[in-house]
């Protein structure tokens, strides 16, 4: 024990633990323990009143270390080891122990929450007996940020950047403006899209601290928080951007119409070959009175090193296509309103008109909301946000353009949500729109050409059916395709939805878990552009915080080589990420190349390598304590797979109050010692779940699993290794049920035979 004079201070979270956890018999359990100087319990800890009460006790001198009961650490640790370091504490002896999404929102039964709880206190009482002051590492931080996706959100966020920071602004098609610049006009305001979104993509292009990359992916990512190391890849274009003038010659001797523009407002302001055409005759090369034509142009690696990244990734449309009864792509008139708004914007290929297949205006058109929004089956369970208003725009742009057209909405539910937009609806039906509640059953093409709706009308209590000859799916809104392979590179976890998670839906909307990631738009889950926009203020914002501090504070949670070190260099051959290397016949560490993965203390044979505040010592003494309150299953849990556990509280999901979380930096912290030391004190089995996505820790995952087992058979109970990344937090409940059931019936068993 370390002498030292703790705080343990329990929160009521008005009433969001104390319903469910007895926290005035914890706090009386906990006050006789060593070292616990006060044991204390407040209605809000996070309020001005529960910090100051806190902070009171530390200028008292009464306590030098602090242990906190409440809502998850992922909230407020920061927000706590700040005040504690105002205070005159170092920060790092102040932990917080989940007792409300891991505890009294998942357990109904208050005797077996309160006995989980009381465990859990102990253990973090344990464990900050053993905790040392630890001091930061400092690092200047790459005063420069990547911007990924080049629609609206990204374009934003570059600008708002631009002025203080350089910026890197990367985009996979060849022109930006992602989807607002395919629009028409804009809701609820009938403003021209291009109109607005074309002086920014202009001064985009023209910024002396943007540089942009069009036909550009990320390729690999590689470094750490605040010195990214990045590699793009930049696909042919077969024209240099920045020698192009514009000039449209070899689009005019090109026999092939294989150089063009995108479109006519196309930023970059340059041509493009579609190499699918081209019969490579050379006639574009010889007119080019720049030489900006580059037949031989090749697939580019570029390497940036950044110190942020903002993700803009954006939406891409579901294909209706899987909904079989709405025949898309069998019929020329069934089509979506993405194909709608082509007809009309900036990029049309119908001289912005609206027109059939046959080339004539519609007279009687469909828009069938929810295709593959709200649909619990086949597609996406949530809603798409935008679709009812967007909609009601193209139906009223359909009686502009036709003023004795026909034109109805199927919608489930009319969602009309913010300013001004509740009048649009109105509007629409001023206008002459018509409106059915129900979803629609089938659309089928007949002869003639004619479309047939199936469809109950929800309101009149009937079954319906109608002809039309044009019909609009206005289609679900996916993540766009790349937002998971990115996700994974920069180790941002995704929800089950495709889109990015944000560090908090609610207080921390732009962030990520990883601190030098930021995201905006529809990376984060479908909106509309208002929103979008904001969100992108709203990163930018918080990208110049971040860089323009200059510096970054590291967690000091790293490997610590001691003294009984024979210099065997075992450490530095096993670290995955080159951390270690041999000085003088000792190992070295690079802190900042370092994750805490804690491999090296694992496979050390005289155990001469701890992670600092997650020793050997630290992790045994943590569950000795959570164990005192009686027989559970250990769960050690990397922070990914933590935040599921988190998502499960955060969405009142169920399961058995046997299960104890111990979070470690990585499952490959662990060995026998550990795991024995666990099933030595009352553990009925132990698990190791890990969320990363990195495959320098997961391909060793298997094997970690066979030696543990191995080493830990004698003690006959279970152990088991499970992957639950982030989103899978149902996957992780129903893993976590069948594994205590079985925990419990080998020691029903078990107590059956002593009895016996």
């Amino acid at each position: 024990m370390s002498g030292g004079k703790t705080g343990v201070y329990l929160c009521r979270c008005g009433g969001n633990i104390s319903d469910a956890v007895d926290v005035e018999a914890i706090a009386e359990k906990v006050s006789g323990m060593d070292g616990v100087a006060i044991a204390n319990v407040q209605d809000y800890l996070c309020s001005s009143a529960g910090q100051g009460k806190i902070k009171s006790d530390i200028d008292a001198g009464m306590i030098d270390r602090v242990v906190i009961g409440s809502c998850s650490p992922k909230l407020h640790l920061e927000t706590f080891r700040a005040m504690a370091k105002m205070a005159g504490i170092n920060p790092m002896l102040l932990e917080i122990t989940n007792i409300r999404e891991q505890c009294s929102w998942v357990h109904e039964d208050q005797q077996e929450a309160t006995r989980k709880a009381k465990g859990l206190i102990t253990g973090a009482v344990f464990r900050m007996n053993s905790l040392e002051s630890l001091e930061p590492i400092i690092k200047d931080l790459e005063d420069r940020v990547l911007v990924v996706g080049g629609g609206i959100s990204g374009i934003t966020a570059a600008l708002e950047m631009a002025n203080e920071h350089e910026v890197i602004l990367v985009e996979n098609k060849a022109y930006i403006g992602g989807h607002m610049i395919g629009l028409s006009k804009t809701f609820p305001t009938f403003d021209c899209s291009q109109c607005t979104l074309t002086p920014k993509m202009v001064e985009v292009f023209n910024h002396q601290n943007i540089t942009l990359y069009t036909q550009t992916e990320v390729a690999s990512v590689d470094g750490n928080v605040g010195h990214f190391k990045v590699t793009l890849r930049r696909m042919q274009r077969y024209v240099d951007v920045d020698a192009c003038t514009s000039c449209g010659r070899c689009a005019q001797e090109c026999p092939k119409d294989a150089i063009a523009l995108p479109f006519v407002q196309a930023i970059p302001q340059a041509y493009i070959i579609d190499m699918e055409k081209c019969v490579k005759c050379g006639l574009c090369e010889k007119v080019c009175a720049v030489g900006a034509v580059k037949l031989d142009d090749r697939e580019e690696d570029i390497e940036v090193n950044v110190g942020a990244i903002t993700i803009a990734t954006g939406f891409e449309p579901i294909d209706p296509s899987i909904i079989e009864e709405y025949n898309y792509g069998r019929h020329p008139d069934i089509i979506t309103a993405i194909e709608f708004e082509e007809m009309l914007s900036a990029m049309s290929r119908t001289g912005m008109r609206l027109q059939k297949s046959d080339g004539t205006m519609p007279q009687k058109v469909a828009f069938v909301l929810c295709v593959g929004s709200r649909d619990f089956n086949r597609a996406n369970k949530y809603c798409s946000k935008v679709c009812c208003l967007y909609s009601q725009k193209q139906a009223q742009l359909v009686l502009k353009m036709n003023k004795d057209a026909d034109v109805t909405v199927f919608y489930i539910d009319m969602r009309a949500a913010g300013r001004r937009m509740e009048e649009f609806y109105h509007h629409a039906q001023e206008v002459g729109v018509n409106f059915v509640r129900g979803r629609v059953a089938e659309v089928n093409p007949l002869d003639g050409g004619a479309l047939q709706l199936r469809y109950e009308d929800t309101l009149l209590g009937e079954i319906g059916s109608d002809e039309f000859d044009m019909v609009v799916l206005c289609p679900s809104l996916n993540p766009s395709g790349g937002t998971q392979q990115l996700a994974d590179q920069l180790g941002v976890p995704v929800g089950s939805d495709g889109f990015i998670e944000e560090k908090h839906v609610k207080i921390d909307p732009v962030n990520t878990l990883n601190q030098g990631v930021f995201a905006a738009g529809c990376a984060l889950g479908p909106k509309d552009i208002h929103d979008s926009v904001t969100e992108a203020m709203s990163a930018a914002h918080k990208v110049s915080g971040f860089l323009g501090k200059g510096m970054i504070s590291i967690s000091p949670e790293k490997p610590v080589i001691t003294d009984a070190c024979d210099g065997c260099g075992i450490c530095v051959e096993e670290c995955p990420y080159g951390a270690l290397s041999m000085k003088n016949k000792k190992p070295v560490l690079e802190a900042l190349s370092c994750n805490a993965c804690g491999i090296c203390a694992a496979v050390c044979p005289q155990e001469a390598v701890e992670i600092a505040n997650y020793t050997r010592k630290q992790l045994k003494a943590q569950a000795e304590g959570i164990l005192d309150a009686g027989m559970g299953v250990i769960v050690y849990i990397d922070p990914a797979a933590y935040a599921a556990a988190d998502i499960a509280g955060v969405n009142r999901s169920p399961y058995s109050s046997l299960i104890r979380f111990v979070q470690v930096p990585s499952i490959h912290v662990l060995d026998a010692d550990i795991v024995n030391h666990a099933y030595e004190h009352g553990a009925g089995g132990v698990m190791l779940i890990e969320g990363t996505t990195d495959e320098a820790l997961t391909s060793r995952s298997k094997d970690l699993y066979s030696k543990l087992k191995k080493a830990t058979k004698e003690h006959k109970r279970p152990i088991r290794y499970s992957h639950i990344e982030t989103a899978q937090y149902e996957k992780l409940m129903n893993l976590l049920n069948v594994f205590a059931e079985q925990v419990a019936a080998k020691a029903a068993k078990k107590a059956g035979k002593k009895e016996a």
